[in-house]
């Protein structure tokens, strides 16, 4: 008997423990783990001194494709995820068209099939009149939905009473439901203010994107998943007082989670008073009191996942907000540099390595109804493998990036620790930096159980 993989020698990384082993991969899937070798394979590939890690499940992409393909596009976005080590990404509904209907989702599935490097999943898009869309869209392959709680891209704010008939439907057939926690008239209040006194600096930004609109709103999802029992996933958490306050409603039984991004562990006010348009995304940086909180609580496991919330534009688009901060779009890239960004984040002590497979592989796929499928190792998974060195040191550079928009906000950080080899389902698709596959080799995902 021959498995088609063996990964030897590796120090193995689960949420629970670390140990030494061997990985049999057959037929793309994790075929056995040992503590010595015991079958032949078509090729072995060595870990000793390295860790192996399961590839991340980024839940949390705007790939914008299709519609918007000079923004990124899925080959290039998908390279960008194999290079940066996220072998499973989750695309959000805000393409052209917005995946609002069964039909829309599943034409979408069969234009990403021939370009994808990673495989992939779709969230449907919640609108104001698409309710009874939402069951049929599940039916279709629909990983969860996602909404926002103001007005942001083009897409209206979901009101509370929507989003109360949303969450039970979603409730009736097990879906989660992803939310986007601005308040819309906090923010819209905010805004005129600065209008009206001609505002076009940075740091009117922070003013706008306040603090109190992101606690208002994720304190409204939290009583509504409360009175409905739908799971919720709160995106990109930006303070310390809400992971607070949603870890203490889990405590009490709501089914509510928190993700965050590597930006709000990393960045605060500073960095948009130095950079501008390219670290204009919202939630905003916060002061660097709140970032310091972020990182505590990181230490502390009070966040649940972490997402990219990769959402890149072109460099001449960000520079136009150079002068005048509104005339630049919110968003960043993030698919290549996340995993990088928090291993640099466990050397620093911020959390284990167990920790960083808990939040950027297992919860995510588990929040999705991917796992153990995806973001485990476990025997039966699908074999999505990083080959991980703790030591090696980096510093990110604009011309480096792969992605589509060819610039990254961290440009110049120095981050030590970084995958050297990506697998996914038992095929190598990134090698000491260079991705080696082609697209069409990522699959769409299907939910476990069904």
């Amino acid at each position: 008997m021959s498995a088609d993989l063996l990964v030897s020698n590796a120090n193995i990384v689960t949420p629970s423990s670390t140990f030494q082993g061997h990985i049999y991969v057959t037929d793309g899937r994790i075929s056995a783990i040992t503590n010595k070798k015991e079958v032949s394979a078509v090729r072995e590939i060595d870990a000793e001194g390295q860790f192996l890690l399961p590839g991340m499940v980024d839940e949390h992409i705007h790939m914008m494709d299709p519609g918007f393909s000079d923004r990124e596009d899925w080959t290039q976005g998908t390279m960008a995820a194999a290079r940066g080590g996220v072998t499973t990404v989750i695309d959000h509904h805000r393409s052209e068209p917005l995946v609002y209907t069964q039909k829309i989702l599943k034409e979408k599935t069969e234009y990403i099939r021939t370009r994808a490097v990673v495989d992939y999943g779709q969230l449907g898009g919640i609108s104001l009149d698409n309710l009874a869309h939402l069951h049929p869209m599940w039916e279709g392959g629909a990983l969860g939905f996602k909404g926002f709680l103001c007005e942001l891209h083009g897409v209206p704010d979901l009101s509370e009473g929507v989003l109360l008939d949303v969450m039970r439907e979603a409730r009736s057939f097990g879906a989660t439901v992803m939310l986007h926690c601005e308040s819309d008239s906090i923010l819209k209040k905010a805004k005129a203010r600065i209008d009206a006194e001609g505002r076009t600096d940075y740091m009117c930004i922070s003013e706008w994107r306040n603090p109190e609109s992101e606690y208002v709103a994720t304190i409204d999802a939290i009583s509504l998943a409360e009175l409905t029992g739908c799971t919720v996933l709160v995106a990109h958490v930006s303070q310390p007082s809400l992971l607070d306050a949603i870890h203490l409603a889990r405590e009490r039984g709501v089914s509510i989670y928190a993700e965050s991004c590597p930006h709000y562990f990393f960045m605060d006010t500073d960095d948009l008073k130095e950079k501008g348009p390219f670290v204009k995304f919202t939630p905003v940086l916060r002061a660097p009191s709140e970032k310091n909180g972020m990182r505590r609580y990181l230490r502390r496991d009070m966040v649940d996942t972490i997402g990219t919330d990769h959402c890149p534009f072109p460099r001449a688009m960000k520079e136009a907000g150079i002068d005048n901060i509104h005339d630049a779009p919110f968003g960043i890239p993030g698919v290549e540099t996340t995993v990088r960004i928090m291993l640099n984040a466990v050397n620093e002590g911020l959390l284990s390595l167990n920790q960083w497979v808990k939040i950027c592989c297992e919860q995510p796929a588990r929040l999705f109804h991917l796992f153990p499928r995806k973001g485990a190792i476990q025997v039966g998974s699908d074999a999505d493998l990083l080959i991980v060195d703790m030591e090696r040191e980096e510093t990110f550079r604009d011309q480096n990036i792969i992605s589509k928009c060819k610039w990254t906000p961290f440009n110049g950080m120095k981050i030590k620790g970084a995958p050297v080899m990506t697998i996914l389902r038992g095929n190598v698709v990134m090698e000491e930096g260079e991705v080696c596959s082609d697209a069409g080799l990522g699959e769409p995902v299907c939910r476990v159980g069904d």
